[in-house]
């Protein structure tokens, strides 16, 4: 088993926030922010750089942090706080703000994604009043900033950001003819907490290897399915070649953020591995709630070995899998596979398949979280009318993406309609007659019903409901 990993092994030395960049011709500097020691400070990325733009956050809460921390209930908008800006310049500043996702540091701790990383999630949920500001010399400006958690968002503790760039005030400098452009982006957190119960989780999902221009690289990837932001974070890692220790090395301390996964990097540069070699890794993460431990091997594959080659490392063996020729033609029996098996997918999620009584079960729940309605539409053919198989694909056609359509038996369907009242249901029901009165199969012989559900019923008992309707003698309307 190699040597034990204990408390002992757990760094002691707290975590320090660093600041990230990217160098793609330009190097954007991002001044993140840290939940660590539940304070979160914002500094530019690059000391003794020009004064520029000023910004201050104002939480609504009036505490003294430098970040946005609330507790709200989903479906309210609440506000956040307001973010200051301030042009202490002679020249008119011209200022981007922007939602972005919080994400989780490889090494743990906070950050921020780039602009553009606000489609969903927690940051979807901020409203920043102002996204763009020109700032007149000396001239200061007030953008609030609230947060609105959508109805269907469970408890939990999310985190987002809001970017703060001046545009046009890139510094450039040249290196060795190499011109870099330095832009300095602040990100400004913002803590959403939503009541209800807590479930700290953390969960390893694997290691790989990587070979590096600097060495061999393991990766520990591990994951927070859990809706708790945990914090102090801290482990150790073991990764050994049969008896020998490769790497004994301390995991964090640091910040896990709800909903993010990690790659944690452990990087071995002497380590030159031939062809084939297995490693051990094993590792566990101590949590607020847990522990979360990893025990598994993993194998210097040939592409790792080609790689490793370029950088003067041993050659790489030849293939030793399967011939290329077998290897061609399972590839393409399984590619042959997979889309048959989606072509089957598509047919059961279409209609017949389905399951009624699973699909108005779900719909229900989804309407007692949300709160809106849920209608069914019963579609019955005439014992002496079309097939059913034309009657489904021209109601296919009509029906909204989030519409579902079931057969309850050979000669009668349901469209389970959620998000939907009584008159939209209605509506949906005649715009189906007339187009089934259009249609070359269905002149007479198609009844339609409309009926809003209860959502303290279940589907089994609305589907009965049905039925029972269904028996009871009344007028049929013609579609034509």
């Amino acid at each position: 088993m190699g040597k034990t990993m204990g408390r002992s092994d757990w760094p002691r030395s707290a975590a320090r926030l660093r600041p990230h960049v990217w160098i793609r011709r330009r190097r954007w500097a991002l001044a993140a922010v840290a939940l660590s020691a539940g304070l979160c400070a914002i500094a530019p990325a690059a000391a003794g750089a020009a004064p520029s733009l000023i910004v201050i956050p104002n939480p609504a809460s009036g505490s003294s942090l430098s970040y946005f921390k609330l507790s709200l209930r989903s479906g309210h908008l609440t506000p956040a706080g307001t973010i200051g800006l301030r042009n202490p310049t002679a020249r008119p500043l011209h200022v981007v703000l922007d939602p972005v996702a919080g994400k989780t540091i490889d090494t743990l701790g906070s950050t921020y994604g780039l602009p553009g990383s606000g489609g969903r999630g927690p940051a979807s949920w901020l409203t920043v009043a102002r996204r763009r500001v020109t700032l007149a010399p000396g001239e200061m400006a007030v953008v609030p900033v609230s947060v609105r958690a959508p109805r269907a968002a469970r408890p939990g503790d999310y985190l987002a950001g809001v970017a703060v760039e001046q545009l046009a005030q890139a510094q450039t400098t040249a290196r060795r003819g190499v011109a870099v452009a330095s832009v300095v982006r602040y990100a400004i957190g913002v803590e959403t907490v939503l009541p209800g119960p807590r479930h700290p989780l953390i969960q390893f999902t694997g290691a790989r290897l990587e070979r590096q221009p600097a060495g061999l690289a393991f990766l520990l990837d591990a994951r927070n399915p859990g809706n708790v932001i945990l914090q102090n974070v801290a482990g150790s890692a073991l990764i050994t070649r049969g008896s020998r220790v490769v790497a004994h090395v301390p995991l964090g301390p640091g910040t896990f953020v709800t909903g993010t996964s990690i790659g944690y990097p452990i990087l071995t540069p002497r380590e030159r591995p031939r062809q084939g070699t297995v490693f051990r890794v094993r590792a566990y993460l101590r949590y607020a709630g847990g522990t979360a431990t990893l025990d598994t091997l993993v194998r210097f594959g040939r592409s790792a070995a080609l790689r490793q080659q370029l950088y003067g490392g041993p050659k790489a063996g030849a293939s030793s899998g399967l011939p290329g020729w077998l290897v061609a033609l399972l590839s393409v029996l399984g590619a042959s596979l997979c889309l048959l098996g989606a072509m089957a997918l598509v047919r059961r999620r279409r209609v017949g398949a389905r399951s009624p009584v699973r699909t108005i079960d779900a719909a229900l729940q989804a309407a007692q979280r949300s709160g809106e309605p849920v209608s069914l539409i019963r579609v019955s053919l005439a014992a002496n009318g079309a097939a059913p198989r034309k009657l489904a694909p021209v109601l296919r056609s009509r029906l909204r993406h989030s519409d579902r359509l079931c057969r309850l038996d050979a000669q009668r369907f349901v469209v389970v309609a959620s998000d939907t009242d009584l008159h939209t249901a209605e509506a949906l029901a005649a715009d189906l007659r007339r187009h089934l009165q259009r249609a070359e199969h269905f002149t007479v012989g198609v009844e339609i019903d409309v009926q809003e559900a209860d959502a303290k019923a279940s589907g089994t008992e609305l589907l009965e409901r049905i039925r029972t309707e269904a028996l009871q003698p009344h007028t049929a309307r013609p579609t034509g």
